[in-house]
């Protein structure tokens, strides 16, 4: 054992001594390598270096001045007297990934509660289509969430071809189209400002006009101005990493003064297979958002008459059995639009496992109200429910367009998913067909006003089975 010690000390001290005459070689090269490298440097005053920083640092300074003086300009147009809905914290659907979502548990009844079956996140969309507007708590009316699908875009389509012969009173008119994210990914990433009055801010006056107006929808898009003041635009946001914008606002119920003071007009015009009359206020919309959607026909922008809703029928309940007749306003069929976030977590896990399939977020289904706590798909059964202390009558299955294959941050429009995911094992639905992916539930308020917030528990009160109607 002693033999083997002193064998080990000189092994190390031999070491030492070669590692000690390795370390003197690299610091008389290094030495000699730094004494030519100076040598080649010419010296720099402290003039030269001092306006060498200021030439680096000075441009984005003034560009970003530039673009909070843009910025500040924009605040200073905030409407008066009016508040912006929205949340205040980052979103709730932040942690929608997590794998406890993915888990159902036991249900809620009115016998026994479960905390995990509760309201998880809730959105409008004032102009359908478009961004939407998240919120912690809302209210409810006869046609859904309030302010939501209160606005559509709409195209002007060319009537088709008729013979060159054919008179006047012959030939197909015009007509306006709405439009969607179907046709025109583009409009996810039109965001929307709902601002609705309030006496407690200072700016408020009861005859204001956006006050009068009963509140303001501010519409930006990306856009960037040629010239000079474009490019600055565009550094400027960079710094705070977004991207330039361009805005333009319009009144969320304008007053018949206010209407014939700006030249708005009421006309005809068609969602699904739908003629409606409504508001357009076409005037507003700067040319620059119709070439960033792609679109080359004339843009219009309608508010639904209120005094005139669409009356909604197929699988919701009937006048008499509700004690009132339900209605919408610019949704696609039904006041208010439900889903389950296991159920999005279930359809994720079964999309192909490549690099191009995206992350399915629960934002791409476009939903007034987004659970947690069920099972996946265990709300395929529900006919009635309650939320908070205000029931709710379960109508029907959603059936799926391709409208989730869009990106709601980015635009983009994914070949196939999730639609191909969801049409191969979701279409459930014997009303849908065999061709349609299910996935969500549209619901009808069984009264005409309640409330909602996030938190709220949810209930189930009745189950039964679902046939879809088609329109």
């Amino acid at each position: 054992t002693a033999l083997f010690v002193l064998l080990f000390l000189v092994f190390i001290s031999t070491m030492a001594a070669l590692i000690g005459q390795y370390r003197e070689l690299a610091e008389e090269q290094f030495y000699i390598y730094r004494t030519q490298l100076l040598d080649q440097i010419p010296e720099i005053s402290t003039t030269t270096y001092v306006l060498t920083i200021l030439a680096i640092c000075i441009p984005p300074i003034i560009l970003l001045v530039f673009y909070e003086r843009e910025q500040a300009r924009l605040r200073a147009e905030q409407p008066k007297g009016c508040r912006k809905l929205g949340m205040k914290i980052e979103s709730n659907l932040l942690n929608e990934f997590d794998k406890k979502f993915s888990e159902g548990r036991p249900p809620s009844t009115e016998e026994t509660s479960a905390e995990w079956w509760r309201l998880k996140s809730m959105w409008i969309y004032p102009v359908k289509s478009c961004r939407g507007v998240e919120l912690n708590r809302g209210t409810v009316i006869a046609s859904g969430m309030e302010y939501d699908r209160q606005f559509t875009f709409a195209q002007l389509k060319s009537p088709s071809s008729a013979p060159q012969t054919a008179s006047d009173k012959a030939k197909p008119a015009h007509k306006w189209e709405f439009i969607t994210q179907r046709q025109f990914p583009l409009l996810a990433k039109v965001r929307t400002e709902m601002w609705m009055p309030d006496q407690s801010v200072d700016t408020y006056a009861a005859h204001a006009e956006d006050v009068e107006s009963g509140g303001v929808i501010v519409l930006s898009f990306p856009y960037q101005q040629p010239g000079w003041r474009g490019t600055v635009a565009k550094w400027g946001a960079a710094v705070k990493g977004t991207v330039p914008e361009k805005h333009f606002r319009v009144p969320f119920d304008p007053s018949p003064i206010q209407i014939e003071k700006a030249g708005y007009s009421y006309e005809e015009m068609t969602i699904w297979k739908e003629k409606v009359t409504a508001l357009n206020l076409e005037i507003e919309i700067p040319e620059e958002l119709r070439y960033y959607l792609g679109i080359s026909n004339k843009l219009g922008l309608f508010r639904i008459d209120n005094s005139r809703l669409r009356e909604v029928h197929r699988n919701a309940p009937t006048k008499q059995e509700l004690g009132y007749q339900p209605v919408t306003g610019f949704q696609d069929a039904y006041p208010l639009h439900l889903v389950n976030l296991a159920s999005i977590r279930d359809v994720e896990a079964k999309m192909p496992k490549n690099k191009t399939t995206p992350r399915l977020s629960a934002a791409r289904f476009r939903a007034n109200l987004i659970i947690t706590g069920p099972e996946a798909y265990s709300e395929d059964t529900w006919r009635r429910i309650k939320i908070g202390f205000y029931e709710y009558d379960v109508s029907c299955r959603t059936a799926r367009c391709k409208m989730p294959n869009v990106d709601q941050n980015t635009g983009d429009r994914h070949p196939s998913e999730p639609d191909r995911t969801l049409r191969s094992f979701r279409a459930v639905d014997e009303g849908a067909g065999p061709l349609t992916g299910c996935l969500g539930m549209q619901l009808v308020p069984c009264s005409k006003e309640s409330a909602l917030r996030v938190g709220d528990e949810v209930t189930v009160l009745e189950m039964g089975e679902h046939v879809y109607i088609p329109q």
